[in-house]
């Protein structure tokens, strides 16, 4: 079986990894450090530590960037290429597949829901100021 080549990236804190409505080009699993995942309107989702992918719920699904990544701590982060995704993908048992495809969608609703509430929730929270 071949063995894929993937590039380690360097980001230091506060660096953003990508925003949300890049293209979903790539996969990350973070080598070392801290990435925190943050909605559109800057709410936290997450943060995430050494072993942890991201990155996978727009690459997945076939659709932009719906957060965005932010190195919190001085990171080095694997980077999985689209090709190398496909493939694992592809070779995949279809069951395993169409979960890994039904979590993705779940985690983008998931992550929209808990924006829609945080807004909402600080809308009421500034009107009763």
């Amino acid at each position: 079986m071949k063995k894929n080549n993937l590039e380690t990236k360097t980001y230091k804190a506060g660096e953003t990894i990508y925003s949300h409505n890049d293209a979903a080009e790539f996969i990350f699993l973070i080598h070392s450090g801290k990435v925190r995942i943050e909605s559109k309107h800057g709410l936290e989702l997450g943060v995430l530590e050494t072993g942890e992918i991201f990155g996978e719920v727009g690459h997945i699904i076939e659709s932009p960037r719906t957060v965005s990544a932010i190195a919190v701590t001085n990171s080095l982060i694997k980077v999985i290429d689209e090709k190398t995704v496909k493939e694992k993908m592809n070779t995949a048992d279809p069951v395993l597949a169409a979960i890994i495809r039904g979590l993705s969608l779940r985690i983008g609703d998931a992550n929209a829901l808990a924006e829609k509430h945080w807004l909402e929730l600080s809308l009421y929270k500034s009107l009763a100021k």
